[in-house]
């Protein structure tokens, strides 16, 4: 109070003195600096620090959630900033190239490396023997996609769609969640929240909106696109075994995330805590739209955390956030689903497993890996599980229905690209998983791994340590788990992110340890790489280093 007091005090006294004077000029804006590279739709204008690389659009640019880039004459310089309405996209760079341009495009992060069928025709031969006629590994005794003794009770809860403000964002944002109870459960209970990506938040209306003013909330007679009730399979699957499930909505971060630096993982993770405040209160003293029926029914102690798409980002930097507000909430496990991995962030202390499908078309250097290759051995002594869970056959959308054709509320598409019986991830392919086959994976994995992780259920063990157990809710999906133990139960005899000292292979045998892809540029690398890789800067300015993309032509999927 004493700050905004000072404040007023401050106003004041200034509007004395500009009374004193009367009446000012009014100030001419100063000129905008002019052009000095041209194109139709694209300039190029000296800034401090560089230059200012803008495209405009003819229509609003997709809704996806790898990044958009700048290439100029073919060659990514960039991550773009976007307007709100998504029709200007803009970069500083300190490139000179950008004087001599011809050509200036937009391309996607995850698509690099997909031009020429590099990606396809590399995929056959091998794959496709192992993908349609995959070695079957024992099937759990227990199915984790079945459902269990309690009854689930759905409800929701909608508090505005500017109901808080998140500092990440810049904005406000609704708070709105589907829940998900096990009717006559006692005691308090694991509460598990989920979140889901990067995807269009408006849909239908008689205007056209003014998505440059403003584009959240919907107007003009658009709904919201509720994505947050797209995960109902696996929400009940959880609930029906004693679990507290919600879904939330982040419509708010997907509609301005395109002008924020990270993309909008900072805003995510204080969203997820701002709903975990809510729950605090009202599984304590009860009130808000619950009355005192959460009251005693919540384990804060005992928390998971799912999200889809940029929202595993989001969900990765609220353990992390968590944590460095005091741990207030027991956030043990996260489980990253299609997940992008802009910030290369690690997640130690915290049970983890990645999820990551074979056919992803927007994500589609399934970048969530590095999750787990980067938080393996980013402390010393870590005791938390993790793993990765390839799933092939399946896209990015499929997982949540409410991205799917056929079973959304709003327009929906499938994210994979090429022809329908192209192997091996064409729409009509063998090895392609239909959408309610790739929806029955998630829903035994993702139930699979929190019943483990906070439940402590250790029957679903061998579905995630790489032991090639198998759930019967899984259907036909070929699924490859990779696996690191906690410390005190393996041991290791190389982390092969070194080369190899003299002597290490002896008879007729020669060995080399050598990088999946090559290092960003300006980034030492520990080992040579095994494979020459894109490589293009992450951040806004273009001064700064990215990530090395296609990953798909060598990968193997065994």
């Amino acid at each position: 109070m004493r700050v905004i007091a000072h404040a007023v005090r401050c106003l004041a006294l200034g509007m004395v003195v500009l009374l004193g004077v009367g009446t000012l000029t009014a100030m001419a804006a100063p000129p905008a600096p002019p052009s000095i590279a041209k194109g139709n739709n694209w300039d190029v204008e000296p800034v401090a620090g560089g230059y200012q690389l803008t495209l405009r659009l003819d229509a609003p640019a997709p809704m996806r959630a790898s990044l958009p880039l700048l290439a100029v004459d073919g060659v990514p310089l960039g991550v773009a900033e976007q307007s709100p309405d998504r029709r200007t996209l803009s970069l500083t760079s300190t490139d000179p190239a950008v004087l001599k341009a011809g050509d200036v495009r937009l391309v996607w992060s995850g698509d690099l490396g997909k031009e020429a069928g590099q990606n396809r025709d590399r995929a056959t031969g091998p794959t496709d023997a192992d993908w349609l006629k995959a070695r079957r590994g024992p099937l759990l005794k227990d199915d984790p996609g079945a459902l269990g003794k309690y009854k689930v009770e759905t409800s929701e809860y909608n508090l505005g769609d500017e109901a808080v403000y998140l500092p990440g964002l810049g904005q406000r944002s609704e708070i709105r969640g589907k829940v998900y109870a096990p009717k006559g459960a006692i005691g308090p209970r694991p509460l598990v929240i989920f979140l889901h990506g990067r995807h269009e938040y408006c849909y239908g209306g008689t205007a056209e909106p003014d998505l440059a003013a403003k584009p959240w909330p919907c107007t003009g007679g658009a709904k919201p696109i509720p994505s947050f009730r797209g995960y109902d399979a696996p929400a009940t699957a959880l609930a029906s075994h004693g679990y507290q499930v919600v879904s939330i909505s982040t419509n708010a971060v997907n509609a301005y995330d395109g002008g924020v630096y990270d993309s909008g993982a900072q805003a995510r993770a204080e969203l997820i805590l701002d709903h975990l405040a809510l729950w605090k209160k009202w599984s304590t003293i009860g009130g808000g739209p619950f009355g005192g029926k959460l009251v005693g029914k919540v384990d804060l102690q005992n928390v998971g955390l799912m999200a889809h798409s940029r929202g595993g980002e989001g969900v990765a930097r609220a353990a992390v956030l968590n944590a460095d507000r005091g741990g207030q909430y027991g956030i043990r496990t996260v489980l990253p689903l299609a997940p992008t991995d802009f910030a290369r962030a690690t997640v130690p202390g915290v049970a983890m497993s990645v999820v990551l499908p074979y056919c992803d078309g927007d994500v589609s250097d399934v970048e969530g890996q590095k999750f787990y290759d980067d938080t393996r051995y980013s402390v010393t002594g870590d005791a938390a599980p993790r793993s990765t869970i390839m799933v092939l056959g399946a896209n990015h959308n499929f997982f949540n229905t409410e991205w799917t054709p056929g079973q959304s509320e709003a327009p929906s598409v499938d994210d994979w690209f090429g022809e329908d019986k192209e192997s091996p991830c064409g729409a009509k392919y063998a090895g392609r998983l239909t959408a309610k086959e790739q929806q029955a994976v998630g829903t035994a994995y993702v139930a699979g791994f929190f019943r483990l992780q906070l439940g402590h259920e250790t029957k679903f063990l061998p579905l995630l340590d790489g032991s090639d157990a198998r759930a019967a809710f899984a259907g036909r999906a070929v699924v490859r788990v990779v696996s690191q133990a906690p410390v005190a139960s393996r041991r290791d005899v190389n982390h092969l992110d070194q080369p190899l000292p003299a002597g290490s292979v002896t008879g007729k045998v020669s060995a080399t340890v050598c990088a999946g892809v090559s290092e960003p540029s300006g980034r030492a690398a520990a080992v040579e790489p095994c494979m020459a890789s894109d490589d293009w800067p992450t951040r806004r300015t273009g001064a700064l280093p990215g990530t090395p993309r296609r990953l798909r032509p060598l990968r193997s999927p065994s």
